[in-house]
């Protein structure tokens, strides 16, 4: 009886640490959204060539629609030019992969990371850019229904902002 109340505090706690980390890589993620005034958005859709008839999902209507999304935010969305010129500035970047199936549905991801310009102290104080936010969404539909990935992605978005307002 002894080994089995050992063993359940044993656990217990375990999961009570597992959890308490869980909810500060949330909150750790959030908290690096404080301050930020100015960003740039970056939209990558991939597809396979093939699918380029069949689906609609454009570069420049998905990327308004997220500029939509964030457009109560007070923040400066850098020009695509300036983001050009300079490494150090931070990104919001969509990613959607969109594959190929032969029984005529669309497996999809949309993945959302907000990047930051981040210094390694371990590695000389070297400096790059590092994912500090993310949210993602997995999903398959039909060709009638493509039009949901954008949505979806749009709602990533709006995961974003929601970070975003909970700091700032």
């Amino acid at each position: 009886m002894c080994y089995r109340t050992i063993l359940l505090v044993l656990i217990l706690g375990f999961c009570f640490t597992a959890i308490s980390y869980a909810q500060n890589e949330v909150m750790r993620e959030q908290d690096s959204l404080y301050g930020i005034q100015e960003f740039g958005v970056v939209v990558n859709i991939e597809k396979p060539n093939r699918l380029d008839d069949e689906i609609s999902l454009k570069v420049d209507s998905v990327r308004s629609l997220l500029l939509k999304e964030i457009d109560d935010l007070p923040v400066t969305i850098l020009e695509d030019q300036t983001l050009r010129e300079s490494d150090q500035f931070p990104i919001l970047h969509l990613h959607i992969n969109v594959m190929y199936t032969e029984i005529g549905v669309y497996p999809f991801t949309a993945e959302l990371k907000f990047y930051q310009p981040v210094k390694l102290p371990l590695n000389k104080d070297n400096r790059t850019m590092g994912a500090t936010w993310h949210d993602s969404f997995i999903g398959v539909v039909s060709p009638d229904l493509i039009n949901y990935i954008a949505q979806q992605s749009v709602n990533l978005t709006g995961n974003f902002r929601d970070a975003y307002w909970a700091v700032n």
